[in-house]
Protein backbone atom coordinates (compact mmCIF):
# COMPACT_ATOMS: atom_id res chain seq x y z
CA UNK A 1 0.00 0.00 0.00
CA UNK A 2 1.42 3.39 -1.01
CA UNK A 3 1.59 6.58 1.02
CA UNK A 4 -1.38 8.14 -0.79
CA UNK A 5 -3.57 5.11 -0.12
CA UNK A 6 -2.54 5.16 3.54
CA UNK A 7 -3.49 8.81 3.73
CA UNK A 8 -6.90 8.09 2.21
CA UNK A 9 -7.53 5.44 4.88
CA UNK A 10 -6.28 7.64 7.72
CA UNK A 11 -8.60 9.11 10.37
CA UNK A 12 -10.24 12.38 9.36
CA UNK A 13 -10.17 14.04 12.78
CA UNK A 14 -8.48 13.75 16.15
CA UNK A 15 -8.46 15.23 19.65
CA UNK A 16 -5.39 17.09 20.80
CA UNK A 17 -3.80 18.62 23.83
CA UNK A 18 -1.12 21.29 24.18
CA UNK A 19 1.38 21.67 27.00
CA UNK A 20 3.64 24.69 27.25
CA UNK A 21 6.73 24.10 29.38
CA UNK A 22 8.02 27.40 30.77
CA UNK A 23 9.10 28.48 34.24
CA UNK A 24 8.22 32.12 33.54
CA UNK A 25 5.02 31.25 31.68
CA UNK A 26 3.80 29.07 34.54
CA UNK A 27 4.28 32.01 36.94
CA UNK A 28 2.48 34.46 34.64
CA UNK A 29 5.71 36.36 34.00
CA UNK A 30 5.73 35.66 30.26
CA UNK A 31 2.87 35.43 27.79
CA UNK A 32 2.58 32.05 26.08
CA UNK A 33 2.45 32.70 22.36
CA UNK A 34 3.42 29.22 21.16
CA UNK A 35 0.69 27.23 22.92
CA UNK A 36 -2.17 29.37 21.54
CA UNK A 37 -0.60 29.20 18.05
CA UNK A 38 -0.60 25.41 18.20
CA UNK A 39 -4.22 25.41 19.36
CA UNK A 40 -5.25 27.81 16.60
CA UNK A 41 -3.55 25.82 13.85
CA UNK A 42 -4.49 22.31 14.99
CA UNK A 43 -8.10 23.36 15.65
CA UNK A 44 -8.41 23.52 11.86
CA UNK A 45 -7.75 19.77 11.79
CA UNK A 46 -9.02 18.39 15.08
CA UNK A 47 -10.70 19.05 18.40
CA UNK A 48 -8.82 20.86 21.17
CA UNK A 49 -9.37 19.07 24.52
CA UNK A 50 -6.52 20.17 26.81
CA UNK A 51 -4.13 23.08 27.45
CA UNK A 52 -1.81 23.78 30.33
CA UNK A 53 1.34 25.78 31.10
CA UNK A 54 3.75 24.01 33.45
CA UNK A 55 7.20 24.83 34.83
CA UNK A 56 10.35 23.09 33.60
CA UNK A 57 9.85 20.26 36.07
CA UNK A 58 9.74 16.55 35.21
CA UNK A 59 6.84 15.72 37.54
CA UNK A 60 4.75 18.69 36.38
CA UNK A 61 5.41 17.80 32.73
CA UNK A 62 4.40 14.17 33.28
CA UNK A 63 1.26 15.11 35.23
CA UNK A 64 0.19 17.43 32.40
CA UNK A 65 0.94 14.76 29.79
CA UNK A 66 -1.15 12.18 31.65
CA UNK A 67 -3.96 14.72 32.14
CA UNK A 68 -3.94 15.46 28.41
CA UNK A 69 -4.10 11.76 27.60
CA UNK A 70 -6.84 11.20 30.18
CA UNK A 71 -8.82 14.08 28.62
CA UNK A 72 -8.99 12.02 25.42
CA UNK A 73 -6.15 13.55 23.41
CA UNK A 74 -4.97 11.40 20.50
CA UNK A 75 -2.15 13.87 19.87
CA UNK A 76 -0.26 15.91 22.47
CA UNK A 77 2.07 18.72 21.45
CA UNK A 78 4.51 20.12 23.98
CA UNK A 79 6.37 23.36 23.40
CA UNK A 80 9.41 24.43 25.37
CA UNK A 81 12.11 22.68 27.34
CA UNK A 82 13.82 21.04 24.36
CA UNK A 83 17.11 22.94 24.50
CA UNK A 84 20.31 22.12 26.33
CA UNK A 85 20.17 24.25 29.48
CA UNK A 86 19.95 22.60 32.91
CA UNK A 87 16.25 23.51 33.12
CA UNK A 88 15.36 21.95 29.72
CA UNK A 89 13.91 18.60 30.82
CA UNK A 90 10.96 18.02 28.49
CA UNK A 91 12.73 15.42 26.37
CA UNK A 92 14.13 13.54 29.38
CA UNK A 93 10.65 13.52 30.93
CA UNK A 94 8.69 12.29 27.92
CA UNK A 95 11.03 10.19 25.79
CA UNK A 96 11.23 7.23 28.21
CA UNK A 97 7.46 6.76 27.73
CA UNK A 98 7.74 6.23 23.96
CA UNK A 99 7.00 2.75 22.72
CA UNK A 100 8.03 3.91 19.25
CA UNK A 101 10.10 6.98 18.43
CA UNK A 102 9.41 8.84 15.20
CA UNK A 103 12.03 10.46 12.97
CA UNK A 104 10.25 13.78 13.47
CA UNK A 105 13.31 15.33 15.17
CA UNK A 106 15.51 14.72 12.15
CA UNK A 107 12.93 16.25 9.81
CA UNK A 108 12.50 19.18 12.16
CA UNK A 109 16.24 19.85 12.27
CA UNK A 110 16.49 19.72 8.45
CA UNK A 111 13.70 22.31 8.14
CA UNK A 112 15.24 24.38 10.94
CA UNK A 113 18.66 24.28 9.30
CA UNK A 114 17.09 25.83 6.19
CA UNK A 115 15.86 28.70 8.39
CA UNK A 116 18.53 29.22 11.07
CA UNK A 117 21.60 27.39 9.81
CA UNK A 118 23.78 25.44 12.20
CA UNK A 119 21.91 26.78 15.23
CA UNK A 120 19.46 23.94 14.47
CA UNK A 121 21.88 21.65 16.30
CA UNK A 122 20.62 23.13 19.59
CA UNK A 123 17.15 21.63 19.34
CA UNK A 124 16.25 18.20 20.57
CA UNK A 125 12.71 18.23 19.17
CA UNK A 126 11.29 14.72 19.04
CA UNK A 127 8.11 12.70 18.70
CA UNK A 128 6.89 9.25 19.55
CA UNK A 129 4.00 6.92 20.20
CA UNK A 130 2.83 6.00 23.67
CA UNK A 131 0.75 2.83 23.56
CA UNK A 132 -1.88 2.02 26.14
CA UNK A 133 -4.09 -1.07 26.25
CA UNK A 134 -7.00 0.77 24.65
CA UNK A 135 -5.33 3.34 22.40
CA UNK A 136 -2.15 4.99 21.26
CA UNK A 137 -1.20 8.64 21.66
CA UNK A 138 1.23 10.59 19.49
CA UNK A 139 3.43 13.10 21.33
CA UNK A 140 5.34 15.86 19.54
CA UNK A 141 7.86 17.92 21.53
CA UNK A 142 8.71 21.26 19.95
CA UNK A 143 10.97 24.12 21.04
CA UNK A 144 9.26 27.10 22.64
CA UNK A 145 9.89 29.81 20.05
CA UNK A 146 7.04 30.82 17.76
CA UNK A 147 9.20 30.30 14.67
CA UNK A 148 10.15 26.79 15.78
CA UNK A 149 6.49 26.01 16.47
CA UNK A 150 5.56 27.16 12.96
CA UNK A 151 8.22 24.86 11.53
CA UNK A 152 7.02 21.92 13.63
CA UNK A 153 3.38 22.56 12.77
CA UNK A 154 4.20 22.44 9.07
CA UNK A 155 5.43 18.88 9.52
CA UNK A 156 2.72 17.83 11.99
CA UNK A 157 -0.16 19.16 9.89
CA UNK A 158 1.08 17.40 6.77
CA UNK A 159 1.40 13.95 8.38
CA UNK A 160 -0.67 13.76 11.58
CA UNK A 161 -3.53 11.72 10.09
CA UNK A 162 -1.10 9.31 8.42
CA UNK A 163 0.84 8.89 11.67
CA UNK A 164 -2.39 8.30 13.62
CA UNK A 165 -3.47 5.60 11.17
CA UNK A 166 -0.29 3.62 11.75
CA UNK A 167 -0.17 4.25 15.49
CA UNK A 168 -3.64 2.74 15.82
CA UNK A 169 -2.70 -0.47 14.02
Amino acid sequence: MGVEEHRREAPKTFKFGVITVSDKGSKGEREDKSGPLIIEELSKLGEHVYYKIVPDDKIEILIALFEAIKSGADVVVTTGGTGITRRDVTIESIKPLFDKELSFGEMFRVKSYEEVGYAAVLTRATAGVIRGQERSVIVFSLPGSVNAVKTGLEIIKSEVYHILKHARE
